[in-house]
């Protein structure tokens, strides 16, 4: 600029200084003189600018304008083309030209009131931008595009307008997730983007012009279709439905891929389809991912056999067919023999190896249309389908022998086992699903109770007599038990993962019998639970371990140890034990934080109240509390808020497979942050080997227990001392 130049300019701001220049009022003049139309928008899309074009082409005032928006000014007259554009301006200060080709009456405008009365809309141009500047403002600009020769320059300039938005918009689609291909009426590809190119293989150099179906190679995989959309959009100017297929893509070179397509016909201003847009993305990780979480909603992950849930719905299924059909079946009630023994003699890890190696044994030895399933532990489900009684007899008894003959081999020891079995006839007369497995249960209970490895077939005049005999034997063998003291307590060591925790020790229950055997507590835990007995038995191991730990407080001291005793879900509502607890822990003086209670998920959710009121009394008296078997409820994460607990115990099922499941890896850490997030200390059970202990240091688990760790042991030796090594 030279000093002439800027002398100019010096001038003119000082005339426009010594006139006392409102530069506001000449914005105002110079917008309301427009030959478009100008509004603008604050951010709740009110008017605040209104200019005299859009006063006399709209036929409202500006001070009717002001405060309202264009839905409160023009009722019943509605362009979601426009709405969507002034929202981008607004939230995310895009800007949009709104052609009159595919928007020709946007705003309802007249050129004249010959126009008003004919109801003759303007032809529009509308633009629309954000502005910036102590707020966020849209600049809404409409113009005449009526044919006229003085409005060609501004045609010309609104058509290098649109070819920068058709510039714009394919960086946009070169730039998305998601694959993109279009084509003409003809079906023929005339544009892909970048992520379409990578998924079906083909360049678009090389796919300009091809039939879509040469590029996009699409099939149903359940039906083996070869689908037509495409072909759809442009008949019927509609979008196909294709949710419901399984859609998969074969690329020009490489394997095929799952995918989630959608297409739609592309229309002018006049509805005719010029044609069809493809929108698609690989799916096939994920469709993967549902499949294995489908899959294992309904199986048993340890032995690939379906779960109890699948052969409850499938017993279902049965139950309700078999009234209307002249056909007969039968279910077998399986119980594994010395399965115990095996599993506490070498640990978990043999216990699953033994249980998938049967699984193999009884799978080979029934019918191709018979239905197997794990129902739990080291029982076993099968439905025998079309199968009269003789029949399903003679396989139940093949069976049986099968079992017998099968030698499981675990290092240097060798396992026989048995199986005891129960058969039931399903007839129409069975009343459910419950009534048939009860029944079946009955028998098998009555097979095992004859002396094991056994068949019954279910009658109703033994059965239910037998079972209820043989649970009354059980009361009254665990009322004698604890009236003779024929009880002994083991321990299994809890070990720290993390510095600065100090080891604990879960307190288990063992009952003698008459002959001085063992007997494991999920043998007699159950039918304890039954008759009520549980409290006694909590208290009477409550009772010993404050008196171990009082007879031997001088060894105790200093050594920061935690000894946590289980709770049954009978005893968290019995008060006379709350009472207990606090009388015990007075008498023996037992230091604050020494003992720890478990509760299972399912007994604190099943009485959550109850739970609550229990926890709370017990931390009051210094003791911590832990949730046992954590995750294995579906609403585990929901309830947990409501339980003031000091340790999670996460479910043996996620941890014992996690060096090799994903899932069941992503299941812990879950739990981990979780019940780190609250605070809270967190256990992982069924620990067995180096590689799940690796992974619960790298996720940060506090402690882990189980066979990899230390099988349990007797609590004292033989001089009743506590062995804590």
């Amino acid at each position: 600029m030279d000093i002439r130049q800027q002398t100019q300019l010096d001038l003119v701001a000082q005339n426009l200084a010594d006139a006392d220049f409102d530069l506001e009022k000449l914005a105002c003049d110079v917008i309301d003189k427009s030959d478009i139309g100008i509004l603008i928008l604050d951010r709740e899309k009110k008017i605040v600018c209104w200019n005299n074009w859009m006063a006399q082409m709209s036929g409202v005032e500006g001070e009717k304008a002001a405060g309202k928006s264009l839905t409160e000014l023009f009722a019943g007259f509605s362009n979601i083309r426009l709405q969507q554009a002034i929202d981008d301006a607004l939230s995310r200060g895009m800007s949009s030209v709104l052609s009159q080709k595919f928007n020709p009456h946007s705003l309802p405008l007249y050129k004249s009131p010959e126009d008003r009365k004919k109801k003759q809309l303007m032809s529009q141009m509308i633009m629309v931008k954000p502005i910036q500047k102590g707020g966020s403002y849209s600049l809404v600009q409409v113009i005449d595009v009526s044919p006229a020769s003085t409005r060609d320059k501004m045609l010309r300039n609104q058509a290098d307008e649109y070819k920068h938005q058709e510039l714009h918009t394919r960086a946009i689609l070169s730039s998305i997730a998601d694959a993109v291909i279009t084509m003409d009426v003809a079906g023929r590809v005339d544009y892909m983007n970048i992520v379409a190119e990578q998924l079906t293989g083909w360049q678009f150099q090389q796919a300009a012009g091809q039939p879509w179906a040469n590029v996009l190679n699409v099939t149903d995989k359940k039906e083996a279709l070869v689908l037509e959309p495409v072909r759809y959009c442009l008949k019927q100017g509609l979008a196909p439905d294709l949710s419901e297929h399984e859609l998969e893509l074969r690329p020009k070179n490489g394997c095929k891929l799952a995918i989630e397509l959608s297409m739609a016909p592309i229309c002018d201003q006049n509805s005719q389809t010029l044609g069809v847009v493809a929108t698609f993305r690989d799916v096939t990780d994920a469709r993967q991912l549902a499949q294995q979480i489908s899959w294992q909603a309904s199986h048993d992950t340890l032995t690939g056999l379906l779960n109890r849930r699948a052969f409850d719905d499938k017993l279902t299924e049965v139950v309700e067919n078999i009234r209307h059909q002249k056909t007969s079946h039968a279910l077998l009630y399986l119980d594994l023999d010395r399965f115990k023994i095996v599993n506490d003699t070498c640990g978990h890890v043999a216990g699953d190896e033994l249980l998938k190696q049967v699984s193999q044994l009884l799978a080979s030895n029934i019918r191709g249309n018979d239905l197997l399933a794990r129902l739990g532990g080291d029982e076993f489900g099968i439905q025998l389908l079309d199968c009269p009684p003789e029949a399903a007899l003679n396989i139940a008894n093949m069976i049986r022998v099968a079992v017998q003959q099968f030698r499981f081999s675990w290092g240097e020891k060798i396992f026989n086992i048995g199986v005891s079995i129960g058969l039931l006839e399903i007839t129409p007369k069975c009343k459910s699903t419950q009534d048939i497995l009860s029944k079946a249960d009955a028998a098998c209970y009555t097979a095992k109770k004859g002396g094991r490895d056994q068949v019954h077939f279910y009658r109703p005049q033994n059965s239910e007599a037998a079972y209820h005999q043989g649970e009354m034997e059980w009361f009254t063998r665990i009322q004698r038990a604890l009236d003779e003291d024929r009880f002994t307590l083991y321990a299994q060591k809890i070990l720290p993962l993390q510095s600065g925790n100090s080891p604990h020790f879960e307190v288990l229950i063992r009952m003698f019998d008459c002959e001085s055997e063992l007997i494991l507590p999920g043998v007699f835990i159950p039918a304890a639970e039954r008759f009520g007995l549980m409290p006694k038995i909590d208290q009477w191991v409550i009772s010993r371990v404050f008196k171990l730990i009082a007879n031997e407080r001088q060894r105790l001291i200093g050594q920061d140890y935690r000894f946590a005793i289980n709770l049954s879900a009978s005893t968290l509502s019995d008060k006379e034990t709350l009472i207990f607890i606090n009388d015990q822990l007075e008498l023996f003086d037992i230091p604050s934080g020494m003992i720890s209670f478990e509760i299972t998920e399912t007994a604190a959710i099943s009485n959550l109240s109850s739970a609550r009121h229990f926890i709370s009394k017990l931390q009051r008296s210094g003791c911590r509390l832990s949730l046992d078997d954590f995750g294995s409820g579906l609403s585990s994460f929901a309830y947990l808020k409501n339980l003031p607990v000091d340790f999670l115990k996460i479910d043996g099922l996620f941890v014992k497979n996690m060096a090799n499941d994903a899932i069941d890896k992503a299941m812990v850490k879950s739990i981990n942050e979780i019940g780190h997030v609250m605070e809270l200390k967190t256990i992982a059970e069924f620990v067995e080997n180096e590689d799940i202990i690796s992974c619960l240091k790298e996720i940060g688990v506090d402690y882990a227990q189980g066979y990899g760790i230390a099988p349990p042991q007797p609590l004292t030796d033989e001089n009743g001392l506590l062995l804590l090594n």
